[in-house]
């Protein structure tokens, strides 16, 4: 395989100089970093003390760099993936890579340059897609912690400016949108691909689109947002989707009717001169222009909420969402008053349900260069599309299409919760879904479990393997713990269209969630949550090194396989007691998986599942201080609650 060209890399080369005449200077800056991403072997410390080593930062960039640059030689990113040998990492760079970096006591952005640092050690996982949550300026109006949500996306073409990095100050005329594509580089170097999380769907409460295209807005009276909510719809139950057949009754109901009178036209049609008169005032002073709306025309951006009927979650204060008709569906038409302003309800989100029949055209436009500006200005390799699911089919196909015209291997993620929407999925464009998986491998309730592999096989496209998310609670905060962390990850990591899935910490089993908007176990509880406040993942955690190791055994047991983990040989096995047993055989080979999930020992022989082998040699245990060893078929083998076992096989021999 031929290297990456030099315009391929060549911002990442530019750092690579700078750091390079950097390390000749005397310069004396304190840089500490966790001592597990010292991958590369640096061995010119300092000082090490408390799991962390103390090192010249230029020094260390320089070699880490040229430890890519001498492992560049297998550019995945020119080459398809097969989803099957794929590894995801899901990151928030200013969170992945925070750290306390001089020790004075405070938390420092990760950023783009210190990202770099971790992808030798999300190689050594067999990480080959990294997926970027949000990176794009947002905004801090109506934050829900102490930093705000990163998906309170201000502007589409501007990147956070918290990931730059300091250290690059002195590279003149060298630009955030450089340090970005020089990350991506560097990933394309290791043989990883990068997948960016596209947010089409919402805007901050404040997005700077407003400036041009107040009319892109739902707007209420400003006198109506605290305590703003979707409202109750009598007669449905929980968590209802909202169809064609409950129009009438969401439309009927009387909470339906009052939320409408919430609405208002938006600035520019209620007085366009005093409108005028704000957006330049906003551009010269530098006031926002939102808090300049609100004390003038006494309306604000509707706050989002979700699309499901009764839904209990509470609203997304910090984003509204974007207006992609200027009209409403025809069917709902009959339920609305005349003068009914602009408005936002469970339908008008789901416009992939309810398309109206005047689409905002100059929006979707806007989309289309954003996704286009993406792919040509960063090289990215993908999208996650955030709440695709309720965009305008038509829309959604037409940006899978300029995507695919770039990049036709792209990798195009939608957020689609449940399995059974897999062929809808598969239509629409995607090439890999979330799925459900995430629920399903936490209930530990055997028929469920049993339930959920055996469909796996059938699924049109791969879902996301894993146990945890950045939406949902850490899977170390359930009972089991580690343990239970330890036996999911191998549980996940050979089911047929899944795709193993790491969310930024689960290495090093993290406890504190980025979100919980998802099956939340904290009771309401108000905690620190990474997508809202300043925080680091604890990377000197002591079973740290263990759960990397297992990362890294499991992705070497599942090359070592290759070509036996294919759907057509996987089976799943009748299995005693609480042992959930599934495995991939073929004319030479078995691979066998199992997994107690009761609270006692069990016990099982490897002839009860699969009878043409007589001998195996155990892979991984979840237990490290149980030795692999070879097993015999009629051995009686004992699996202690969560716990996972891995056992390899060969065909007898006459």
């Amino acid at each position: 395989m031929s290297e990456l060209t030099s315009s391929e890399r060549k911002n990442f080369e530019q750092i690579y100089r700078f750091v390079e005449e950097k390390r000749l200077e005397k310069n004396k800056v304190d840089f500490w970093i966790p001592k597990i991403w010292n991958e590369i072997g640096y061995r010119d410390t300092e000082v090490e003390q408390s799991g962390q080593i103390k090192v010249n930062p230029f020094h260390y960039f320089f070699e880490l760099f040229q430890y890519i640059s001498d492992y560049s030689n297998n550019p995945n990113g020119k080459q398809t993936l097969e989803y099957r040998e794929a590894t995801i990492y899901s990151s928030l760079v200013r969170y992945t890579a925070a750290w306390d970096y001089n020790r004075d006591g405070h938390i420092e952005s990760g950023t783009f340059l210190r990202m770099i640092i971790l992808l030798p050690l999300l190689k050594k996982m067999g990480v080959n897609i990294l997926y970027l949550l949000p990176i794009n300026e947002y905004s801090d109006m109506h934050p829900k912690g102490d930093l705000g949500s990163p998906y309170a996306i201000k502007n589409y073409f501007h990147l956070d400016a918290n990931l730059h990095d300091p250290l690059l100050d002195d590279l003149k005329g060298f630009t955030i949108h450089q340090e970005f594509k020089a990350l991506v580089e560097a990933c394309h170097m290791q043989g990883i691909k990068v997948v960016q999380d596209f947010i089409p769907k919402t805007a901050a409460r404040n997005s700077a689109l407003i400036y041009d295209h107040p009319d892109w807005f739902y707007w209420i009276y400003k006198k109506y947002e605290s305590g703003f909510q979707p409202p109750k719809i009598p007669g449905l139950g929980v968590f209802e989707e909202c169809t064609h057949d409950h129009l009438e009754r969401v439309y009927t109901a009387s909470e339906t009717k009052e939320h409408l009178r919430k609405f208002s036209s938006s600035p520019d049609v209620i007085n366009p001169e005093l409108w005028n008169k704000l957006k330049k005032r906003s551009t010269q002073t530098g006031e926002d222009l939102l808090e300049l709306i609100e004390k003038e025309f006494e309306i604000t951006t509707a706050p989002a909420h979700s699309d499901w009927i009764n839904d209990e979650q509470p609203v997304w204060t910090d984003i509204t969402f974007l207006r992609f008709y200027l009209d409403e569906a025809p069917e709902v038409r009959p339920y609305l008053d005349s003068y009914q302003p602009p408005y936002v309800l469970f339908d008008t989100i789901k416009s992939n349900v309810f398309p109206g029949k005047m689409p905002n055209q100059l929006l979707w436009d806007l989309l289309e260069e954003v996704i286009t500006f993406n792919l040509l200005e960063y090289g990215v390799d993908g999208f996650r599309i955030d709440i695709g699911h309720a965009l305008p089919v038509s829309l959604l196909q037409h940006l899978f299409h300029i995507v695919r015209e770039e990049k036709p291997d792209a990798i195009l993620i939608s957020e689609e919760l449940f399995n059974k929407n897999h062929k809808r999925t598969f239509e629409y464009g995607y090439t890999m879904m979330l799925g459900s998986g995430w629920e399903m491998v936490t209930r530990l309730n055997k028929p469920d479990l049993i339930g959920y592999i055996k469909e796996l096989p059938s699924l049109k496209l791969p879902i996301f393997a894993c146990s945890e998310t950045a939406d949902t609670p850490r899977i170390v905060s359930r009972p089991g713990g580690v343990k239970l962390a330890r036996a999911m990850a191998v549980f996940n990591y050979f089911l047929p269209n899944g795709v193993p899935f790491i969310t930024t910490g689960q290495e090093v089993n993290e406890r504190q969630p980025l979100n919980c908007g998802l099956s939340d176990n904290t009771d309401g509880e108000s905690i620190p949550r990474a997508f809202f406040n300043k925080m680091i993942i604890d990377w000197n955690n002591q079973g740290a090194p263990a759960m990397i190791h297992l990362f890294k055994s499991l992705d070497t047991c599942k090359k070592k396989h290759r070509d036996l983990l294919r759907v057509e040989n996987f089976f799943v096995a009748d299995s005693p007691e609480e042992l959930v047993i599934y495995g991939y055989e073929n004319e030479e080979h078995v691979l066998l998986l199992c997994l107690n999930i009761g609270d006692q020992r069990s016990y099982v022989t490897l002839n009860q599942i699969v009878f043409s082998y007589f001998s195996y040699d155990m892979m991984i245990h979840t237990e490290e201080q149980i030795a692999k060893r070879s097993v015999n078929h009629n051995e009686l083998i004992r699996i202690n609650p969560l716990q996972a076992v891995i056992f390899s096989g060969m065909k007898s021999v006459e």
